[in-house]
């Protein structure tokens, strides 16, 4: 009977020890799907845990899934059911479910009732357990909008003093979180190197933030490595992807970059709200056909409006203007009006502006104006309407848009005056085109020359009496900056002849000096030796009669 008693107790604590390892190995399992963005494989494990094996731990679990999920804000109240079941189970309550019940008042932007639960946690734990001390950190990194990274780190450093052996890979994570937060991704780094020290079933995540950091910092070579670790540490690690697609992307690999959002669309979950997350991230690929591919894959079921935003522009990319203009007012009518971007009001100006007829611009003109309002910078629209009206000979309007593009901008370039002044030249409005050249040539300084020959040519269009060679400095300017080898190539000719000819003449009829005069007659002659103008000018300065005498009276 005693053998028999003793063998039954072997058996139950074998089985016993078996049960336990199969749900830490579930447990790792849904931490695994949910650090990989699978919500819903790790919905399952989370609430079949709960449901077949109550715990405070399985509990504890389940609360925090639901706050870690996209939208965490709908699963607030499910995340307190799991928690106030996990605290039932326990004698005088759970220390880690009574942690979950104040993240979930952060969660709803409650910093003073979380903040009295998570005082209260600490107080009891008199040994100040740091573990504890790690999950009440891990609280203030969560949510996006309800968050206290300072509060986290010390709290985490505080943890790291109790813990006797440092061999917890989660308290670095949650603190290079913190410093994320923070924007310093130095010290973030530093906590991931740890973390990576310490390595454990996390190396994935690990280096898939590491890769956020270094792209965030734009160190890229550094951010293609830790994701090519990620990968390698789990092929299956959706988020390595979404990192690989923006590597991709700073590169302009539109086709890698979204080969690598596909791949993170197949190590997801797939459902829907997976595949709107890889809408985003093919969109930003540029992706077209796939982003309205998927987007038709999930309408009927889709409630979030922004899709309407990313087929629109996708049409408006791929030429289909008139399809994109009430998919772009759809979205500003039904999307909430703090979604709602100046880029939305921009390209819908844009799209009007490209089906080019008089009704169709009005409405362009009235929505880029509200994409100015909204500081929208994603382009550069005034310009690109100046130049669009400049392309369809609408020239008043070109010239509208191209002034106010600079008056527009705190610190306009000399681009910007040289589109203004260029189309202001073309259209001989003198007055106008010295003031804007004038712009220009002090912007480039000694950077660029042809401002300066330009700036010249429209001094002397402006006054074709003056007799002050007021151009002449400009064209002494254009004249410095050019090499030799500008000056000698017969395509210059035109324009190093114009120069040196004003520049002679200033040097006869002002300066008196013609010795001087000869000089820049003789360079302009080795430049165009057959210029009649300077020929005749350099006989006249010199007294020589040429041998083909007029017959006419000079008289």
């Amino acid at each position: 009977m005693k053998k028999l008693l003793k063998t039954f107790a072997t058996i139950t604590f074998i089985s016993l020890l078996f049960s336990n390892f199969t749900i830490a190995q579930s447990i790792d399992q849904g931490i695994r799907h949910l650090e990989a963005e699978r919500y819903l494989a790790a919905q399952k494990v989370f609430e079949g845990l709960a449901s077949s094996t109550p715990s405070t731990e399985n509990y504890f679990e389940l609360g925090r899934y639901y706050l870690s999920t996209p939208n965490y804000k709908e699963n607030i109240s499910k995340s307190v059911d799991a928690f106030t079941k996990g605290n039932a189970l326990g004698k005088k309550g759970d220390t880690f479910n009574t942690i979950g019940l104040g993240m979930a008042k952060l969660a709803t932007k409650d910093f003073s009732g979380a903040k009295l639960i998570f005082d209260e946690v600490i107080k009891d734990t008199k040994s100040k357990d740091p573990d504890a001390l790690y999950r009440i950190a891990e609280a203030y990194t969560m949510f996006e909008d309800a968050n206290d990274p300072g509060e986290a780190v010390l709290l985490i450093d505080q943890a790291l003093e109790k813990q006797k052996v440092k061999d917890n890979p989660n308290y670095y994570i949650v603190k290079a979180i913190a410093f994320i937060i923070k924007n310093e991704g130095g010290d973030a780094m530093n906590a991931l190197q740890n973390a990576e020290r310490v390595g454990g079933k996390h190396l994935a995540s690990i280096y898939s933030t590491m890769a956020k950091v270094w792209l965030q910092g734009k160190n890229y070579k550094e951010a293609q490595d830790a994701i090519n670790k990620s990968i390698s540490a789990d092929i299956e690690h959706a988020p390595a992807y979404k990192y690989q697609s923006s590597y991709y992307q700073t590169y302009q690999k539109w086709d890698l970059a979204a080969e690598a959002a596909a791949n993170y669309l197949k190590y997801s979950d797939g459902d829907e709200s997976a595949k709107l997350r890889y809408t985003k991230l093919a969109f930003i690929a540029k992706d077209w056909d796939n982003v309205k591919k998927t987007i038709r894959e999930i309408e009927g079921t889709n409630t979030d409006p922004i899709v309407l935003r990313l087929e629109g522009i996708a049409e408006f990319e791929q030429g289909n203007a008139e399809k994109a203009i009430p998919l772009l007012n759809k979205f500003i009518q039904t999307a909430p009006k703090d979604e709602i971007l100046g880029l939305d009001y921009g390209f819908l100006s844009r799209a009007h502006l490209a089906l080019n007829d008089d009704q169709n611009d009005a409405l362009a003109m009235k929505y880029v104006d509200q994409a100015i309002a909204l500081q929208d910078t994603t382009f550069d629209y005034y310009t690109e309407f100046g130049e669009v009206f400049k392309e369809r000979k609408k020239y008043d309007l070109a010239e509208q848009y191209l002034a106010k593009a600079i008056d527009s901008k705190k610190n306009p370039t000399g681009e910007d005056f040289f589109r203004l002044g260029i189309l202001q030249y073309q259209l001989k409005q003198w007055d106008k085109a010295d003031e804007s050249f004038d712009k220009v040539c002090k912007s480039y300084g000694d950077t660029w020359a042809p401002p300066y020959l330009l700036s010249a040519r429209i001094k002397v269009y402006r006054d074709r009496e003056d007799t002050t060679f007021i151009a002449a400095p400009r064209y002494e300017k254009y004249l410095s900056l050019i090499g030799e080898e500008v000056k000698s190539n017969p395509a210059n000719k035109r324009d190093i002849s114009e120069s040196l000819g004003y520049l002679a003449q200033k040097a006869l009829a002002i300066d008196k000096d013609l010795p001087k005069a000869n000089l820049l007659l003789d360079e302009l002659l080795k430049y165009d030796p057959e210029n009649e103008n300077a020929i005749n000018m350099k006989n006249e300065i010199n007294g020589i009669v040429p041998e083909t005498q007029s017959t006419v009276d000079p008289k």
